[in-house]
């Protein structure tokens, strides 16, 4: 018998558990009320990671027979069954047999910790180093201990003696990191996080708290690196797929970011910090004035109207600068045979083919991540286009490269007389005084202040933008035409043009500006205007500034010199 169960503890000490198992189980068939078979084949349940199993053959041995060992060790098992109370009064059970026996106190100082009674589990863990100086574990859950009430500096010098004595302790390694941290000791807590994942590789905590610990110090790629071969050991970690995001997003970095916090994400769908930083990062990649547009009810109708006026089946339709897919699915519902769907923003394209999807258009509406004038017409198209659509357009109308667009457009991706939505633009403008932004326009004295070299951070392109409904102002000239636009053939401005133009005066005052906008013709029927009072919203009005408040009087003329370019009108006065 004694043979056996040398044998038996043998393997479990050798970690063998299936064969200790066996043997125990023979040997108490033979005597099952034996105390101390019980004991070892409980705690072979508890290696094996049973706690709870394991505990039922400690309480059968502690029926037969009190003993300070398997008080001990059911304490243990009540720990990490969370079972705080019961495993305190195992611990005590096993000092009131052993008054001496440091594992004891250390399992009590293990339960206190647990029900909060901090200072009675410090206690416990001096008494068990008092019985036993050299006793890591106790060490170790003292410096826990200080570092829990606060004690950063008590509980670094405790987690370093045990290390004096255990290098090769892990665990310490990583809670000095902790403590350091929370006291503010950045370096030292990425040597300590560094020192535990030298000595165990794989140890994931440590990694992803030295990861953290460098997007602390600001050292973004190195965190990232860091990050990232934690992520190899473990790439449900959703902290690391954030801090990588936020540390790409630091570094702008935005596929990188993006990418990170999709994966986050996608790991923790309800985490409310991970979709706010999702959505600010998204929101940063798309102009805002996608929003408003899209809202613009009149717009959307009137596009609407137009294709369905000009599609006929047998069309292929090309949509440049598609965005969300709109106009592309208005002109597939109209009864296009085949629309092409090209948006430079690669972001925006893919998320412009999952709103085509999921409209179930799928077949119909290839969506292409490239600028117009980058399509391959043999490859992009599967015929030349029969209709262009472009809604590339500014406040000042050609600011976003409108008239180049669509030159290459017609020259190399349409059919001869394709037919072209929008058809043409009429361009108005009209002088006018705006108080309010004159101040800022050019910057001088504010509040007594000569703020003038600010004025360098100005937008010094050739318009501005102004929302007259918003503003105050008041018209000095009537709204007077300057020149129209026929995207069907659309004149070639790359070197700029000048033409005159003059604006009568009706209205006493200084006029301070030019605002203009433009008529949109859609079709020769349907029109939208960017004005004040037009149907268009989202836009707002383009402004020019005088150099110099220009006093005027009803019936005078105002001239100026029109410069006309590819991606701009500026008025100049003459």
């Amino acid at each position: 018998m004694s043979d056996s169960l040398q044998t038996a503890r043998q393997h479990q000490r050798d970690g063998r558990l299936a064969e200790a198992a066996a043997i125990y189980q023979s040997l108490l068939r033979v005597e099952p009320q034996r105390p101390d078979l019980l004991h070892d084949y409980g705690l072979l349940h508890y290696r094996a990671g049973h706690p709870a199993e394991g505990l039922k053959y400690l309480k059968r041995a502690l029926a037969l027979q009190p003993d300070a060992g398997c008080f001990c060790n059911a304490a243990l098992m009540h720990i990490a069954l969370g079972e705080a109370c019961e495993a305190a009064q195992a611990a005590e059970q096993a000092l009131r047999l052993q008054p001496d026996y440091p594992e004891a106190a250390n399992n009590l100082a293990l339960a206190l910790g647990m029900l909060g009674r901090t200072a009675e589990a410090e206690a416990a863990c001096r008494k068990a180093l008092a019985l036993r100086a050299d006793f890591p574990e106790a060490r170790f859950n003292l410096a826990n201990l200080l570092r829990e009430q606060g004690d950063l500096a008590a509980s670094q010098a405790e987690y370093r003696a045990l290390l004096l004595q255990h290098p090769d302790y892990v665990a310490a390694h990583v809670n000095l990191g902790v403590a350091c941290e929370l006291a503010g000791d950045l370096e030292a807590a990425l040597e300590a996080y560094r020192a535990a994942f030298r000595l165990q590789p794989g140890l994931v905590v440590a990694r992803l708290n030295a990861g953290l610990a460098l997007q602390k110090l600001h050292r973004f790629r190195e965190a990232i690196g860091v990050l990232r071969e934690t992520l190899k050991h473990d790439d449900t970690l959703v902290s690391a797929h954030f801090a990588i995001g936020q540390c790409a997003r630091e570094l702008n970095d935005s596929a990188m970011a993006l990418a990170a916090f999709r994966r986050a994400a996608e790991l923790a769908p309800e985490d409310a910090q991970i979709r706010a930083a999702l959505s600010g990062l998204l929101s940063a990649q798309i102009p805002g004035w996608h929003f408003p547009m899209l809202a613009d009810a009149a717009r959307n109708e009137a596009f609407a109207a137009a294709l369905q006026k000009a599609i006929r089946s047998d069309m292929t339709v090309l949509d440049i600068g598609t965005g969300s897919g709109l106009l592309a699915m208005l002109a597939a519902r109209a009864g296009a045979r085949h629309v092409v769907a090209c948006e430079a923003h690669g972001l925006i394209a893919e998320t412009a083919r999952e709103i085509v999807a999921k409209n179930g258009f799928a077949e119909r509406i290839t969506v292409i991540a490239k600028r117009s004038t980058e399509l391959d017409p043999t490859r992009d198209l599967p015929h030349p286009a029969d209709l262009v659509v472009a809604e590339v357009l500014d406040a000042g109308l050609t600011g976003e490269g409108m008239l180049p667009t669509i030159r290459d457009a017609l020259r190399r991706l349409a059919r001869p007389g394709a037919t072209v939505i929008p058809a043409a633009a009429q361009v108005v403008a009209q002088v006018m005084r705006l108080p309010a932004l004159r101040a800022v326009n050019p910057l001088r004295e504010i509040c007594g202040f000569d703020l003038s070299p600010f004025d360098r951070f100005r937008n010094q392109s050739a318009h501005g933008v102004v929302r007259l409904d918003h503003e105050p102002h008041e018209a000095l000239s009537a709204v007077l035409p300057v020149c129209r636009i026929d995207f069907a053939n659309p004149p070639d401005w790359v070197q700029p043009q000048t033409i005159a133009w003059s604006a009568p005066i009706l209205h006493d005052g200084p006029a301070q500006a030019l605002v203009f906008w433009f008529e949109l013709w859609l079709d020769d029927q349907i029109m939208l205007s960017t004005g004040p009072d037009g149907a268009m919203r989202h836009w707002g009005q383009a402004v020019c500034w005088l150099p110099e408040d220009q006093p005027v009087k009803a019936g005078q003329t105002l001239d100026f010199r029109v410069i006309q370019a590819d991606s701009y009108f500026e008025f100049v006065p003459a």
